[in-house]
């Protein structure tokens, strides 16, 4: 290829045929990002200006097949390019006078006349692409890339469908691609390709870390291999396949995004300080053989991966794994991420345990103090589940500094007259399943997908909602109402959003006298009477339940 160039060219000779490899993330363009300001651009291209500038391509060269080219950089504006002239051959293809655009795009782009696919996407993907964006197939858009791509396919659809968009508007921007302004590098080998990668990618460009690691681990097996006189071909395919992996996973995980993964990784295994590569660097400097380090290093981090995304299928059913992400994700998924490569959960529910107890308890903190060794601990966990249930029960009883009241606060906070604040729902979602376990009742407990609206029903979001209400019409309260009583844990009871819209701010006599909340349920009988008596006396029954359910020595 020459260096200097344009998309036709590249794509012109039939034979010529693209890939992307497994070890590359999957399509990650979004529509109301990227793909829109690609289109924007080309709409808004000045016509004084001769050639649209794409920017730089490198492709490594088939070891096989002399006319078949890895992406290794460039991939996403690539992928875009191919879906955007599909669809201007699907606007194209039944207009008989355009009928030879329509042929010439579809055998450059899309599917040449040996019948091989011009253009494919990373192998978990491209029975997707090829059924969506060249075949015009239903499939089912299940992972974020094959979401992306639809996405990307039916925005240029609609945009070229549009009344005001004619064919000649859509014969100039085809052309305006194909005629774009390259630069390209092909190499034949892998240890080239991953010098050029490094040299073009850690220079400011917009990467994740997670893709800097990758390009980071790679070039250091090529230096390492370079030392030593060994061939480093064969270790970089290794770090490949391991990333291979990784971003399968990846496409499957919603509770965290790659640099967040990473960033629990390194501080469960690597380092608590700096950033995630700057610990990795910091540890490979110290490693005498860096080449088995970083091979170590990266079936690690796969490993980590694929428990997030166990982790992410576990935490609607395991109650504890749920409630701890929802207290502090940041904070306590280093030691998950640990626990989950050591253990299964069937061996680590007490720890969870004591972790929700701590997490929950750091709530009620007196003095705002941040100290949390979770990561430290983190780290420092080598397997033996005894040894870290005996720390973590120490630091639920007493927190993580000597000087801490830590359960004193949590008592007196309890005990205390104003609790309208965020750990309160939590509270008392876990006071409404100790209601509903109780002999007298035994309801289904309240799921952790229906306390945190994991749906995403806006309507049905948990909230706090006054029993007494806030700002009742023609009412006006005493000031020690206000202070003692308003904001109590006695007078806040769990709402859904409609239905705290629909209570308003009607005082408890007027409310509606349906609800599936026992704890609701429990005030139906005082309506009519609900004075501070009653909210000190409900205070005193949630109270005792807090102080049993967080007790660290009962588990």
């Amino acid at each position: 290829m020459d260096y200097k160039s344009t998309v036709s060219d590249i794509f012109s000779p039939r034979k010529n045929l693209f890939a992307v490899p497994n070890y590359q993330r999957a399509y990650s363009w979004e529509r109301d990002k990227q793909i829109k300001q690609f289109f924007k651009d080309i709409k808004e291209h000045p016509a004084s200006v001769k050639q649209y500038h794409l920017g730089h391509f490198l492709f490594e060269e088939d070891e096989h097949n002399k006319n078949k080219f890895w992406i290794i950089d460039g991939q996403q504006r690539l992928t875009t390019v191919v879906v955007f002239l599909a669809c201007v051959y699907n606007k194209l293809k039944d207009i008989e006078a355009y009928n030879n655009v329509a042929t010439n795009i579809y055998n450059e782009y899309l599917v040449n006349t040996d019948s091989n696919q011009k253009y494919c996407t990373v192998t978990y993907d491209n029975n997707f692409f090829e059924n969506i964006v060249i075949r015009q197939v239903q499939d089912k858009a299940d992972t974020k890339s094959r979401k992306r791509i639809l996405e990307a396919f039916e925005f240029f659809t609609s945009e070229l469908n549009k009344k005001e968009v004619s064919i000649e508007d859509i014969i100039y921007w085809k052309d305006l691609i194909e005629n774009a302004k390259i630069t390209t590098d092909s190499v034949s080998d892998k240890a080239e390709a991953t010098q050029l990668f490094t040299f073009q990618n850690d220079r400011g460009k917009d990467l994740t870390e997670l893709e800097k690691l990758k390009s980071f681990l790679m070039f250091n097996i090529y230096l390492d291999c370079t030392i030593s006189g060994k061939n480093p071909n064969s270790d970089i395919t290794y770090i490949e396949k391991e990333f291979e992996t990784i971003y399968q996973s990846l496409e499957l995980i919603k509770i965290a995004d790659e640099d967040q993964i990473l960033n629990y990784h390194t501080i469960a295994f690597v380092s608590n300080n700096d950033t995630s590569l700057e610990r990795v660097k910091k540890e490979l400097k110290k490693q005498d053989n860096k080449s088995n380090w970083i091979k170590d290093f990266s079936v690690a981090l796969k490993k980590s991966f694929s428990s997030v995304v166990a982790i992410q299928r576990s935490k609607n059913k395991e109650s504890l794994l749920g409630d701890v992400l929802y207290l502090d994700q940041y904070n306590a998924f280093p030691l998950i991420l640990k626990l989950f490569h050591f253990h299964d959960i069937e061996n680590f529910r007490k720890s969870l345990r004591l972790i929700e107890i701590i997490l929950f308890k750091m709530e009620y903190t007196v003095g705002n103090y941040r100290t949390n060794l979770l990561h430290k601990i983190a780290l420092d966990y080598n397997s033996d589940i005894i040894i870290l249930e005996n720390s973590l029960l120490h630091y639920a009883n007493h927190g993580f500094k000597g000087y801490w009241n830590f359960t004193g606060d949590f008592e007196r906070s309890l005990d205390g007259n104003y609790h309208y604040f965020k750990s309160t729902r939590y509270l008392l979602w876990k006071y409404e399943n100790d209601l509903r376990a109780s002999h007298e009742i035994r309801e289904p407990a309240m799921s952790y997908n229906d306390f945190a609206n994991t749906y995403g029903k806006f309507k049905y979001q948990n909230t706090l909602d006054h029993w007494t209400p806030q700002k009742p019409d023609e009412l006006e309260y005493s000031k020690e109402f206000n202070e003692k009583y308003l904001n109590n844990i006695g007078n806040l009871v769990l709402a859904t959003r409609s239905r705290n819209s629909s209570d308003s701010n009607n005082l408890p006599e007027e409310r509606s006298t349906s609800s599936v909340l026992i704890q609701r349920q429990k005030l139906e009988p005082f309506k009519e009477n609900w004075t501070e008596v009653e909210i000190k006396k409900r205070q005193d029954d949630i109270v005792i339940f807090a102080k049993r359910y967080w007790n660290p020595n009962t588990i």
